[in-house]
């Protein structure tokens, strides 16, 4: 089975109130179809790339494929009068498709598309035939007559905006294309054509961020959300065994003494990273996703934090820095502090300078301080790729 992006890029954009092509529009100095592009060339969900876009666009797009090593855009497809008729060429221009492969259709001005909603909404059209992402609308939603008077208040919860990608089973899509050409039937998206066939269409939740940019002030608002931080705090604290022989472990790293009192091997910093990031994507804490693997016999805390990681990147994001601050009376942090470094380093991604450790002994005062456990405190700094 086959996924094939086609990738829309061939409108005029005339709202955007530019002589520019909009998808050639700059995004942190790279035009918006590069980072749409690179987002579906680097998904492990994707196998081709089809361009949909104008024929006085076609060479400056295959300057972009050329310079940005798109390897798997396939080929660039002349668009059409509407934006149902450049799809359909994207449809009709592929060669030794099969009925299961899936086409994920995306607007060529949507930057903002994470992994986990291409994944998603793929999984959803192999199911049943045919997804879209959108997000639950958010105001008082109202129906008006051709006089402007309000004829009812719909009900929000069930009121969707929808979005791209939406995704549609090869054969099933060209039966719905064709029938709407035949038609000569032109739906307000691609899944409608789908729905036409009396077909039902599974909607898929997408972030908030992943917007159309249509309007000049969607520019402003794409670049402050790309410079858009989210900053996490968190936490977690272990007491030391009392008897028994265990590996203390702290950042990955092996280090002298006594192990900690857990299922796991209570790895304080790496629960504490875990948290930090966890609580910066509004996600749950680390107890939700590492009970289950601990059960299982899972218990180096490098693979809890690879399942957030993924979350992480699955979602655009990626860590910018973390802060450790840690209390305990033993092991003296600065002596292994440059192991910890190295290793978080490996783990996360980051540079040695965008990681800070601190340690103290809190004089004593506490429980940690009288040498019994250790507890760990993290802020992390995370921001869109």
């Amino acid at each position: 089975m086959t996924n094939y992006a086609l990738i829309t890029a061939a409108g005029i954009g005339k709202r955007m109130n530019s002589e520019m092509n909009k998808i050639f529009m700059l995004l942190e100095e790279q035009p918006i179809i590069a980072m749409v592009v690179k987002k579906f060339n680097d998904s492990p969900s994707i196998d081709k790339i089809i361009l949909i876009a104008r024929e006085e666009d076609h060479e400056e797009l295959k300057k972009i494929k050329e310079d940005y090593q798109f390897d798997k855009v396939e080929k660039i497809v002349l668009g059409g009068e509407k934006r149902q008729h450049s799809v359909y060429n994207g449809i009709i221009s592929l060669e030794g498709a099969k009925a299961d492969d899936i086409l994920v259709i995306h607007n060529g001005v949507n930057p903002f598309i994470d992994e986990k909603t291409i994944r998603d909404s793929i999984e959803a059209a192999k199911k049943y035939e045919a997804s879209v992402v959108g997000f639950k609308a958010r105001d008082t939603i109202k129906e008006v007559d051709e006089k402007g008077f309000v004829v009812k208040t719909l009900e929000r919860d069930n009121h969707w905006q929808v979005q791209t990608p939406q995704c549609i089973r090869y054969g099933t899509a060209k039966k719905a294309f064709k029938k709407a050409f035949d038609e000569e039937f032109i739906g307000t998206d691609d899944v409608m054509l789908v729905e036409r066939l009396g077909k039902k269409v599974k909607m898929i939740e997408c972030p908030y961020e992943n917007i159309k940019i249509t309007l000049p002030n969607d520019i402003e608002f794409a670049n402050k959300l790309l410079k858009h931080s989210r900053i996490g705090f968190g936490m977690d604290s272990h007491r030391f065994v009392k008897e028994e022989q265990k590996e203390l472990v702290m950042g990955g790293v092996s280090l002298p003494g006594k192990g900690f009192d857990a299922n796991s091997d209570g790895d304080v910093i790496l629960h504490a990273i875990f948290n930090a990031i966890s609580q910066g994507l509004g996600e749950k804490s680390l107890g939700h996703y590492a009970d289950d693997m601990c059960q299982k016999g899972i218990t180096d805390s490098e693979e809890y934090l690879k399942v957030m990681l993924k979350i992480m990147t699955d979602r655009g994001y990626k860590v910018n820095n973390i802060g450790l601050m840690l209390e305990g009376k033993e092991p003296k942090i600065r002596d292994h502090e440059d192991k910890i470094k190295e290793n978080l380093v490996r783990i996360l991604g980051i540079s040695e300078e965008n990681i800070g450790i601190t340690a103290t002994t809190g004089e004593g005062l506490s429980a940690f301080g009288k040498g019994l456990g250790i507890q760990c405190f993290c802020v992390a700094t995370l921001s869109k790729k």
